[in-house]
């Protein structure tokens, strides 16, 4: 702020009191360091420190605040500046102008802008998640497995249609890899489930679901240890958290980025936020992937075992569903989509041809 003596400026614009929308003709006077506003009805002297101009945008009118919500309004935009010079925030105000006017620093910021937000969503999203993941205490992670367990149980799956006898062998031949991992006890559950088929899920807090559908598929017990210790992969890595995680970040992200939580109704703004998770997933299924192959070898199980099934549930065009009675010639059902949508194990084969190699029987 300046105290020495200026030359006069004069500004016209309209004034409003801020008690109501009223508007009178106005007259701000700056002069020997003293601001005057005077209108019809009388005139007033205006504090710098009180005074908050508006940034210049082109030539859309300026708003000057004044105390007690009151606003002058003009579009001499070349005397505001002026007088804005003369003000504490001039320098703040003439530099946001020159930057919002540079070609350059506007095409060099939206460069800037887009590299960030790629930065954020590849690299920043999946960091925080994982750090997230390994920081949420074990009783978060068990509480938040119990509900969805308990939420798939009165959507998708289904009460087993297996032999208590097949479950009771399943659980004997699976014991030996059932030692706690990270903190969390493994529990292995069945389920039938027409909505998912040939699938099996690891839940945050150890609980590993088959589903009926993928025990029949097996053609051997040592198959499903594989998809087994697969799933222990997940769980020991904290997936399910992280997961949950990143695409709370992920929306976030976009919401902060958007300014509008409607925005999710939008497809050209939720598409791109799934297609991130997908990509995230496919990364947690490399790591579960190699947790498998090494805790396969350990128990000396053939690798082999893996890349059997995998290959079986690629060549499986859709869920395997044996609590439906639809039939081919039926027209595609919900349950297809949602099938396709939690498959988070894709066959293919560079993971197939990686547990292939890594077998003993490979000549």
């Amino acid at each position: 702020m300046s105290n020495s003596p200026q030359s006069e400026l004069v500004i016209e614009g309209q004034f409003y009191s801020g008690d109501s929308s009223f508007r009178e003709e106005a007259l701000l006077r700056s002069a020997g360091g003293a601001l005057v506003l005077a209108t019809p009805s009388g005139q007033q002297t205006v504090s710098w420190q009180d005074l908050n101009i508006s940034p210049r945008v082109g030539n859309t009118p300026r708003y000057l605040h004044l105390p007690n919500d009151a606003v002058f309004e003009t579009r001499d935009n070349d005397l505001v500046d002026q007088l804005a010079r003369r003000s504490s925030s001039g320098r703040v105000t003439r530099l946001v102008h020159r930057l919002e006017n540079n070609l350059g620093l506007i095409l060099l910021a939206a460069v800037a802008t887009v590299a960030v937000t790629v930065f954020a969503f590849v690299y920043g999203v999946p960091w925080t998640a994982k750090v997230i993941a390994y920081a949420v205490p074990d009783g978060v992670a068990e509480q938040v497995g119990e509900t969805t367990l308990a939420s798939l149980d009165d959507t998708w799956l289904e009460p087993s249609q297996l032999p208590q006898q097949r479950q009771q062998a399943l659980q004997e031949h699976f014991a030996p890899l059932l030692a706690p991992v990270g903190g969390q006890s493994l529990n292995v559950v069945f389920r039938a489930s027409p909505a998912i088929g040939a699938n099996a899920l690891a839940l945050p807090d150890g609980t590993l679901i088959f589903t009926d559908d993928l025990v029949e598929l097996a053609e051997h017990d040592d198959e499903l240890t594989a998809i087994l210790a697969h799933e222990i992969g997940h769980v020991a890595h904290r997936h399910g958290i992280q997961g949950m995680a990143q695409s709370s970040l992920t929306f976030w992200l976009i919401v902060m980025m958007t300014g509008d939580l409607s925005a999710f109704s939008d497809s050209t703004v939720v598409v791109p936020a799934v297609l991130m998770s997908l990509s995230y997933s496919r990364e947690m299924e490399r790591q579960a992937d190699e947790y498998a192959l090494a805790m396969m070898q350990k128990n000396g199980l053939d690798p082999a075992h893996f890349a059997t099934i995998m290959t079986r549930l690629s060549h499986t065009d859709k869920p395997v569903s044996t609590g439906s009675s639809r039939t081919e010639e039926d027209a595609p059902s919900r349950w297809d989509s949602l099938g396709d949508l939690l498959s988070s194990h894709p066959a293919t084969e560079e993971r197939i041809e990686r547990f292939r190699d890594a077998s003993p029987s490979q000549p």
